[in-house]
């Protein structure tokens, strides 16, 4: 009897590696610095994401960017709720799939605060802050966020956090 599932068990595992796979292929390919933006991911229908800063939830925390657990990101990590902004990419003639959305420039469309308050709404976010996590949502078809980390040399640190390790 095993030896007649052996091969179906063999072909399901192979067949959820290779979508696995082909998952963080995709998400691989977003880019994101300190500036900017870069989603292939993105069309006509879908072109928003969040970002929110994020802070500790006890002062004396702290989380190493190099090699940080899930469990840390969320136990030790909540939104700073003065930085919590929205984006609806608008077209600007460049295909959005390999458009650079700046965080420190005008982009032709608002960064909502609050989607009903309009006095939350800025042009330019400013440049993404040294020494500081933030959490991106909406850039992955699969509901992947992402926290990123901008240490003092501004280097980018980035982890992905796919639905299922949730």
């Amino acid at each position: 009897m095993f030896m007649r599932i052996y091969p179906y068990f063999f072909v399901g595992i192979v067949f959820i590696s290779l979508i696995q796979s082909c998952t963080l292929w995709d998400e691989a390919k977003i880019t994101i610095t300190k500036d900017y933006v870069i989603n292939p991911n993105w069309d006509e229908a879908n072109n928003s994401f969040d970002i929110i800063r994020m802070k500790f939830k006890d002062s004396h925390d702290s989380i190493n960017p190099n090699k940080p657990a899930d469990s840390q990101l969320a136990e030790k990590l909540e939104e700073d709720t003065s930085f919590v902004y929205r984006a609806n990419v608008s077209y600007n003639g460049t295909n959005y799939s390999e458009r650079k959305v700046y965080f420190n420039r005008d982009n032709g469309f608002l960064w909502w605060g609050d989607l009903h308050n309009s006095s939350s709404t800025k042009k330019i976010l400013g440049e993404l802050q040294q020494n500081t996590w933030y959490l991106l949502a909406g850039l992955s078809p699969h509901r992947t966020i992402y926290y990123v980390y901008i240490d003092s040399l501004d280097n980018v640190h980035r982890v992905a956090k796919h639905p299922s390790n949730w």
